[in-house]
């Protein structure tokens, strides 16, 4: 689906109205936009971490500053829903003065798969491909599942929402320290220390105490309030949802089929164990040969490996085909 004028027009025009109702709000989303377009064309990139709990808005508030930045946006092409493989490189490839979505970040850039091909690919575009000026949002529940090399060189901004309410969430902008030898460039100690105080002395952490220990951190940019987009433009949240759930099936095919290949080969792997380890039993494990410690030491494997396979059932169970090899070599 490609967003079109007349939605882009319906959008703006829903804001003004709505930002009307809250004169007292200093910054709009519109503003926030307007930054970073601005941002880009002076040749400076724009890579962001977005995290809220599950059900704050994430993704309906980076579509709605998607659709607003103005330039050509497709919920197919400025969008990666659940990415695999080299998805998110490839898209963004394509991509010139352009934003683009990576909607469930923890899938290729969560700090357990650092070590993953698909990772570095993204951590060398972030860092390499600055020249094509897009706007790129990485979508991740807690920042901090980031792999380091993200959170502290690759990601500039990040948005936090950290509540919304019955008419709008609350999104705030925070950019990395310029020190690069601060240990701590998201000031998430010294806010940490901010909200222990609070929930020692109320119990209870409110929007309020939030907002001001927010808006006191050195790195904070701006903050503003944004009405839910599914309101506004029921087609293409509905669009989104839809592709997304499309995308999990195809995804979750995808690791059933994987999962089917590795139990085949583990099952493969496993008889052939069973066989070679009684072969070693009845041929080579014996008074006059070699000793089972002997065997073992000469493949790599431990004593409790080899007791393993030459227990386990293979057809008839492993402790009958020995035996059965026993017998056979009394009988010869």
């Amino acid at each position: 689906m490609r967003i079109k004028p007349p939605q882009r027009k319906k959008l703006e025009n829903y804001l003004k109205e709505f930002y009307n109702y809250y004169p007292n709000e200093k910054y709009t989303v519109l503003h926030f936009v307007k930054y970073f377009k601005r941002r880009l064309k002076d040749n400076k990139d724009a890579w962001m971490g977005v995290s809220g709990d599950t059900g704050s808005g994430k993704s309906f508030f980076v579509l709605m500053c998607q659709i607003l930045f103005g330039r050509p946006f497709s919920l197919i092409d400025n969008v990666s829903y659940i990415p695999k493989g080299n998805e998110i490189v490839d898209k963004f490839q394509k991509l010139k003065f352009q934003t683009f979505l990576v909607d469930e970040a923890a899938k290729e850039m969560r700090s357990v798969n650092w070590q993953s091909k698909e990772q570095q690919n993204v951590n060398t575009a972030a860092m390499t491909e600055r020249y094509k000026n897009n706007w790129v949002f990485l979508n991740m529940p807690n920042f901090n599942e980031f792999t380091k090399s993200m959170r502290v060189s690759n990601i500039l901004f990040r948005a936090i929402i950290p509540y919304r309410t019955a008419k709008f969430a609350r999104v705030f902008i925070q950019r990395k320290s310029r020190n690069w030898r601060d240990s701590d460039p998201w000031a998430d100690k010294f806010a940490d220390e901010k909200y222990q105080k609070i929930q020692r002395r109320y119990k209870e952490i409110s929007n309020d105490h939030i907002d001001s220990i927010e808006r006191g951190l050195p790195n904070y940019v701006m903050d503003f309030i944004v009405p839910n987009l599914a309101l506004i433009l029921p087609e293409v949240a509905e669009t989104y949802e839809n592709l997304k759930i499309q995308s999990r099936i195809v995804n979750q095919d995808n690791l059933t089929s994987e999962k089917e290949k590795r139990n085949i080969w583990k099952n493969k792997y496993q008889d052939f164990m069973v066989k070679f380890t009684l072969f070693l039993n009845s041929h080579i494990v014996g008074k006059d040969k070699m000793s089972k410690k002997a065997v073992c030491h000469d493949l790599g494997i431990s004593t409790e490996t080899f007791n393993k396979y030459l227990n386990k059932p293979h057809g008839d169970s492993a402790k009958s085909m020995f035996h059965k090899n026993l017998l056979k070599e009394k009988e010869s």
